[in-house]
């Protein structure tokens, strides 16, 4: 699995094929499309969609988003990483910088905004002003956004500029408030783990914490002592435990570093229960 996390665009013979959320034009078959060029590609309906594949294919990799600058984490994501049933890891992050179009009929008026819930929140400020009676419409993707402005008379999509030509649209605005940065970052995952040598920058953990006042604070201590930098936190409910919480963290080093072996000893000291998801490189930026 250490092979996976070297390829560049390349290698195409000997990619595995990469799941990843669809339909055809989503950003993240278009950043499949740069990471992995050539892979055999399997579109899938949702991000639990994706994690099922990889568990069913073990050769297979997936491609699913974590977290976007003006909308925050992808929970979906973040719920499946969590369930302790869930065998995957994170073998490498991949930053895709993000600029949204307007697409539609040229001439024709707007009666509804179709997109993603995540776009909608970096074009707010934006659709207020230059749409403010149009009625915004939540799909499963940028491209099945597309595919409804194409079929619905008065509807206009949010996405990539890509979809006007794939969905016979005309570009009516490009792109959409780019003053405001718009980055969505997306793990890589396998059923295998990298091999040590391959491992560096950044570990995800999976953290149940004891039942006590002060517990998360006793977790992050020994990181902040240790100048660990945390660069995601996230809380969940634990399904059938009410007021019961598991942490996804993502932290700056490896375990083997001695100062994060460090931590993490002192923190499974204090009866945090820790599972390590992922230690990956991370990093490597492409545009859509």
């Amino acid at each position: 699995m250490a092979r996976r996390a070297e390829m560049n665009a390349s290698e195409t013979t000997s990619c595995p094929p990469v799941a990843c959320l669809g339909p055809e034009g989503s950003f993240s078959h278009l950043l499949v499309g740069q990471r992995f060029s050539g892979a055999p590609v399997r579109l899938m309906s949702t991000i639990g969609e994706v994690f099922d594949h990889l568990a069913s294919q073990p050769d297979a990799l997936g491609v699913v988003p974590i977290e976007n600058s003006s909308g925050g984490f992808i929970i979906d994501t973040v719920d499946r990483l969590i369930d302790e049933r869930c065998g995957l890891h994170i073998i490498e992050e991949l930053t895709l910088d993000v600029k949204l179009a307007l697409l539609g009929r040229e001439g024709k008026p707007v009666e509804t905004i179709h997109s993603h819930a995540m776009p909608f929140y970096h074009a707010d400020e934006w659709l207020k002003a230059a749409y403010p009676k149009a009625k915004r419409i939540v799909e499963s993707s940028t491209a099945k956004a597309a595919e409804k402005a194409a079929q619905m008379p008065g509807a206009a999509a949010i996405g990539p500029r890509q979809n006007a030509t794939a969905h016979q649209l005309d570009l009516l605005h490009y792109p959409i408030a780019p003053e405001l940065p718009n980055i969505t970052q997306f793990y890589v995952l396998a059923t295998q783990p990298l091999k040590e040598e391959d491992r560096c920058q950044r570990t995800a953990l999976i953290i149940d914490l004891p039942d006590r006042p002060g517990s998360l604070c006793r977790f992050l201590t020994p990181l902040s002592d240790s100048e660990i930098n945390l660069k995601r936190l996230e809380s969940r409910p634990i399904r059938g435990h009410p007021n019961t919480y598991r942490f996804f963290i993502e932290i700056e080093g490896i375990p083997e570093q001695p100062a994060v072996a460090s931590a993490l000893s002192k923190a499974r000291a204090e009866g945090v229960g820790i599972r390590i998801v992922g230690v990956y490189p991370a990093g490597r930026r492409f545009e859509s």
